[in-house]
């Protein structure tokens, strides 16, 4: 029998949000001029002169996500077709709204559910939040996380949140994802590989009879590698 279902998993990452304004500001450089003179041509920096993070958006709201993530995420979703897509960890909310869109645009009725400790940070206006729900929950109280039952499948949980993740990816386990949903841990599995490698690979094996890892999306980018899962009963 798989051991997933031990008590409690050790928290491998305290990690609470940026700390910073999440209403997106577009990118200012502060080393050279934005128009830069062509008799220069040969002299202008390779380099962007900022940080690509700070530049992701979707209609003007922060959006934690890669070019590459998003072109993952796009073809998960176009394969899946999911019902509902839950990501934990709000922040500005504009991967909410792009997903929202994204669905809509591929004909699929979807309900997207943000859910955060904090939704202060939100900025999606009220205008902009036909099929999108947001829940205040505690990542270390997984009773907060009971209104997600009901939710329709095919199913599509994102955990970006960064905190007590194996628990709960194991009460998600437990209680919601059906056969072919997807738990994904966004960003942190190549940092607990090397600051927690025998943690980590305890961890996941715990859950080798009721989830597996799906390597068309698990290689596909730096923030989904090696954790893209699927609910699926691996004793069949």
């Amino acid at each position: 029998m798989s051991d997933y279902s031990r008590e409690n998993f050790l928290d491998l990452n305290t990690f609470r949000g940026l700390g910073e304004d999440p209403a997106y500001q577009p990118p200012v450089l502060t080393d050279r001029p934005r128009d830069w003179p062509l008799d220069r041509w040969t002299d202008a920096p390779r380099d962007l002169g900022f940080s690509d993070f700070s530049r992701y958006q979707w209609r003007g709201l922060r959006m934690l996500k890669d070019p590459d993530t998003q072109a993952a995420l796009h073809d998960l979703l176009c394969e899946l077709r999911p019902r509902t897509i839950v990501e934990l960890g709000v922040y500005g909310g504009g991967s909410l709204v792009w997903f929202r869109d994204l669905t809509k645009l591929m004909g699929i009725d979807c309900q997207v559910i943000g859910i955060d400790k904090d939704l202060s940070r939100c900025q999606i206006p009220d205008s902009e939040k036909s099929n999108i729900s947001l829940y205040e929950a505690d990542c270390s109280d997984l009773a907060t996380f009971e209104p997600l039952r009901g939710a329709a499948h095919p199913l599509v949980f994102i955990d970006d949140a960064h905190s007590n993740t194996f628990n709960i990816m194991k009460w998600a386990v437990d209680h919601l994802l059906e056969q072919g949903d997807y738990f994904i841990i966004e960003d942190m599995i190549p940092y607990w590989d090397r600051y927690s490698p025998k943690h980590l690979a305890e961890y996941l094996a715990a859950f080798r009879d009721v989830l597996s890892m799906d390597m068309v999306y698990a290689n596909a980018s730096s923030q989904l590698d090696r954790g893209v899962f699927r609910r699926a009963d691996m004793k069949e």
